[in-house]
């Protein structure tokens, strides 16, 4: 194996050791309505929109229970109405009526990218006072370039409704690249819907 490889699978692990460890969700865009001056939400319903019900399902449970520990009240849309893979607009309004939500929360993922990103060597200050130190540092720029890594960036998107006006209060897109697994990315973007909605004083915290 060539010094080359070894360097690029040395990038690579430690690459997905930080992946693993710390996956985040970045936003990328934030709205919020400046006309809104009602009081923080405390009874939100947790919509997640997914093909897939066990992501669905995960997703908003994973919600739910993070809200839950800030003692606000949640409810996850699969609990409170019935089983469709896609809830109607009627099933929708028919829960928010009879369980009195005063806002919803919907999430959905619109789109991963796929993008190159160039690695360049590490050139360092030379050690001039040798010339076998000096030789030494110059080659290993010199004969083993940078390359190129392929990461992809799920962007997704999450809205916030008052219930009463129908009305979008907050928006907001967040990026994670790489995500170390499915949890993770779903872990980290709502962290970060949290912290932001906290920072908007859009739900109360005890």
């Amino acid at each position: 194996m060539t010094n080359t490889s070894i360097k690029q699978g040395a990038w690579g692990l430690l690459l997905l050791v930080m992946l693993i460890s710390c996956t985040t969700a970045k936003p990328i865009m934030e709205w919020r309505d400046p006309s809104y001056v009602g009081d923080p939400f405390d009874n939100i319903l947790i919509v997640g929109m997914s093909n897939q019900e066990t992501v669905r399902r995960t997703f908003e449970n994973t919600f739910v229970n993070q809200l839950q520990k800030d003692n606000v009240n949640a409810a996850a849309s699969f609990a409170v109405m019935p089983a469709e893979v896609r809830p109607s607009e009627e099933s929708i309004k028919a829960i928010i009526s009879d369980i009195k939500f005063d806002s919803v929360l919907v999430t959905h993922l619109v789109g991963v990218e796929e993008k190159e990103v160039y690695q360049p060597p590490t050139y360092g200050v030379a050690p001039y006072g040798g010339f076998y130190g000096y030789y030494g540092h110059v080659g290993s720029y010199v004969y083993e370039p940078g390359y190129y890594t392929r990461h992809e960036r799920f962007k997704l998107e999450t809205n916030l409704y008052d219930t009463q006006t129908e009305k979008l209060v907050w928006s907001m897109q967040s990026e994670t690249i790489d995500p170390s697994s499915e949890k993770a990315l779903i872990e980290a973007k709502i962290k970060t819907v949290i912290e932001q909605l906290k920072q908007q004083e859009l739900i109360s915290v005890q």
